[in-house]
């Protein structure tokens, strides 16, 4: 039996114990950073053995030939352009390297061609994007520690983004509520990507995104360029990568979270038309051997892809969707005397849909400008049932919450972009919204014994942005760009015209930028509709106002040495029209809601509340180069809103500080870099969530939770700890890599505080706390044939 299992270990692993030299191409396309047209001629170095160079084709496109595995840096060199570099990617035996860059072209001509491993990797693709915005790859998503290849969960590492708690990957950006985030796929914004998520979030517990078809993105915190609308915190700008044109690759990975299977290729040989798939399924019941998940089994699964056509005669065709279901369900165990706070009287099932497909065409006018039109259709769907137990009458289950919810989109979105001249580049656009709805969410009010509705609503509205913005170099260090975005709600005819403008001085060494704009976003179409439980006819909101902020953001980054930079950017953000209750002896307001569902309980809203965020982020970063990373963050910050009755106080999502330290290290083993080892952490502490004390007399008289008024977000609980850690071994044998990943999410098991409420059953105050350990270990292996 023991000479099989050795026979086995030879077949699986002997490959790599040999001295043979394993190698892999690398391919991919050089366009202007500002046009977006193909870059021809373009000479492609790489710096391991300088002997290995090509030239992009006609259309951009380049292919170098048996770079060794490992760690490998490349130059991109054009006359007239500023020299391009990407330093230390990623060759595997497993997958060709794809590298997709863009670059700038020179103001005037220089004597020599200077390239420096220093140049700024975070630069948001986005050339429009002058501060508060950053590129993030792949790479990125898989190297932080327990971001789980998840891009909300990796932005999280960036100063002034922090979590909205364990459970989920919703993010406060900068004090804000997480309902300000927006999220872009492949130029036009979609519906939340994460699986189990409330209404009117944009968070969930896991990603739909995954790291297999992600390209390289951008990620914004504020004082955003005017394409990007509908948005008054952050904001996902992402794409899908196109398939591989001159092989097959897949892709196969089982781990703790569940398995998946990403394919890609050409269409036929020697075409550029490609395909790119993948396919995800979990059953998170796994889980339950290593943590608490509260009785309840989550299972889920997801699907993306993108077909990509590129012609010579009528453009750019690209096709993409991505969907995917989740269910919940959890079942109390038939005996009384077994319910507890913890495992209380509730029998609860739910399910939840999501789906997006579209078409995107572009097509050049000239070598200087391009028509970019995208079509998309969207679907979510959302099912959920409670009901408790009836001891009187053999455990009977008696409802106590029913809801069915559908949101669906037809979106259009054309974008023209014109490179005028090597210094200006102007760019306008629109997108409209086709929005369909259907709402339909009861419970039963035990303390008034009697059913209340919450949301209903049948119907469609429109929903209408347009934007036009100038690029101009004024020099080879001083750009500024400028633009218009506006808005129209059709559903009660809102509107807003927001003015915005960006200016950057970088000098190499130090570089200053400041920026100012107005920003909106319609609440969720739930605000809306919702009825509040009472005995009204229609909708109790519908005429609220779009809610606005003002941004301004300051930033100076200044070169401490080659590899390493440290910046500061101080902002303040004045946001108005926000929704607050319509009773001065109530305060609240929806800077505090994460979702729809915090909407009960509320009366009336009117557009009457302000808020205010104001702080520094400052940030070091030393990216990854010659085998580790660092990066250390902190925020200070204060977050505060007003009420109707004119009182201001602190918001919920004032930590007052965060504090993020993050590094890695990768090592080699052995000779030609087939074998690898890293080690990632992450230590995180911040200020304490903050709440409103509870009256517990009065909640004991009433039997629900009431707050102290006056007192609201007053308390914070103690400071937020967390330490992450994830570490991986890797090695290439002829045709595949094999990666081994353990990734652990508090892996102290700290149980931070999340939450307190009354509990009518004990008549106590009950304390609830976060997550502590979570686990995930994964087997992948990257093949081609």
């Amino acid at each position: 039996m023991n000479r099989y299992l050795w026979l086995m270990f030879l077949l699986i692993f002997g490959s790599t114990a040999h001295a043979q030299t394993l190698t892999q191409n690398v391919r991919g396309q050089v366009t202007d950073a500002e046009s977006k047209q193909p870059l021809a001629g373009v000479m492609v170095v790489s710096l391991s053995d300088q002997t290995k160079t090509t030239i992009t084709d006609a259309n951009g496109y380049f292919f170098l030939a048996n770079i060794p595995v490992g760690r490998q840096s490349f130059q991109f060199l054009l006359t007239g352009y500023e020299a391009g570099m990407v330093a230390e990617a990623m060759v595997i035996s497993g997958k060709e390297l794809e590298l997709n860059i863009t670059m700038k072209e020179k103001l005037q001509q220089l004597n020599e061609v200077v390239v420096s491993a220093g140049k700024d990797r975070a630069r948001p693709k986005n050339e429009f994007a002058l501060v508060s915005a950053r590129s993030f790859s792949v790479e990125d998503t898989r190297r932080y520690a327990a971001s789980f290849a998840d891009p909300a969960r990796m932005v999280m590492n960036f100063p002034g983004v922090s979590n909205n708690g364990d459970q989920d990957n919703s993010i406060v950006v900068r004090g804000n509520s997480p309902k300000g985030v927006l999220w872009r796929l492949e130029g036009i914004e979609i519906p939340n990507p994460n699986h189990f998520s409330d209404l009117g979030n944009t968070g969930g517990a896991i990603s739909m995104l995954n790291g297999n078809v992600l390209g390289n993105s951008d990620f914004y915190t504020g004082a955003f360029p005017a394409e990007i609308g509908n948005a008054t915190s952050g904001a996902f700008d992402l794409t899908f990568r196109n398939g591989n044109t001159e092989s097959r690759e897949h892709s196969f990975q089982i781990g703790t979270l569940g398995m998946e299977l990403a394919t890609e290729g050409p269409f036929r040989k020697g075409g550029k038309a490609s395909y790119l798939f993948n396919y995800r399924y979990s059953t998170l019941a796994l889980l339950s051997k290593f943590m608490d998940l509260m009785g309840a089994v989550p299972e889920y699964q997801d699907a993306a892809f993108k077909i990509h056509i590129p012609t010579k005669k009528i453009g750019e065709f690209s096709i993409f969707g991505l969907g995917g279901s989740n269910k919940v369900y959890r079942e109390p165990k038939e005996d009384s005397t077994t319910w507890t706070d913890d495992e209380p009287n509730l029998a609860f099932s739910g399910r939840n849909k999501m789906g997006i497909a579209g078409i995107s065409h572009q097509y050049f006018l000239s070598k200087s400008s391009y028509l970019k039109t995208i079509i998309s259709g969207s679907i979510e769907t959302s099912e959920s049932n409670a009901d408790t137990l009836n001891v009187l009458h053999q455990y009977r289950k008696d409802p106590v919450q029913r809801n069915e919810l559908k949101n669906s989109a037809l979106r259009l979105s054309m974008t023209y972009n014109n490179k005028l001249n090597a210094a200006n580049t102007f760019r306008s656009g629109f997108v409209a919204h086709q929005l369909g709805y259907s709402m339909d969410y009861n419970y039963f009010d035990l303390a008034d014994d009697r059913w209340k509705q919450i949301l209903k609503g049948d119907g469609s509205t429109q929903f209408y942005q347009a934007f036009v913005q100038w690029k101009t170099r004024l020099s080879r260090t001083f750009t500024v760009t400028g633009g218009l975005h506006g808005s129209f709600y059709a559903l009660n005819e809102t509107y807003s015209i927001e003015p915005r403008i960006a200016a950057t001085y970088d000098a190499g060494i130090h570089q200053l930028s400041l920026a100012a704009g107005m920003h909106s976003r319609p609440e969720h179409l739930s605000t809306y509709l919702f009825r509040d439980g009472q005995d009204v006819s229609g909708p109790a909101n519908k005429d609220l106002e779009l809610t606005k902020s003002l941004h301004f953001v300051g930033g100076y980054t200044v070169k401490l040495a080659e590899r390493l930079r440290l910046k500061a950017e101080v902002y303040y953000q004045h946001l108005y029209d926000i929704p607050v209750e319509a009773d001065s002896s109530r305060s609240f307001s929806m800077i505090n809601a994460a979702g729809g569902g915090d909407l009960i309980g509320t009366k009336p809203l009117v557009s009457e509340g302000t808020g205010k965020n104001y702080g520094i982020d400052l940030s070091l970063e030393r990216p990854f180069y010659d085998g580790f990373y660092l990066m250390a963050t902190g925020s200070l910050y204060r977050s505060e809103y007003t009420d109707y009755a004119g009182n201001t106080y602190r918001t919920k999502f004032d930590r007052g500080y965060q504090l993020n330290l993050i590094g890695g290290r990768e090592w080699k083993l052995g000779t030609g870099g087939k074998k690898m080892i890293g080690l990632n952490g992450k230590v995180l502490l911040s200020g304490g969530l903050r709440e409103s004390p509870i009256d517990l007399e009065r909640s004991l008289d009433e039997q629900r939770t009431v707050y102290v008024p006056g007192k609201y977000y007053t308390e914070q609980s103690k400071a937020y700890f967390r330490a992450d850690m994830s570490a991986y071994y890797k090695f290439n044998s002829r045709k595949a890599t094999h990666s081994i990943l353990l990734e652990i999410q508090n892996f102290t098991n700290n149980k931070n505080y999340y939450a307190s409420y009354f509990n009518s059953r004990s008549g106590k105050i009950m304390q609830v706390n976060q997550l502590g350990i979570l686990p995930n270990i994964s087997y992948r292996i990257d093949f081609h044939w």
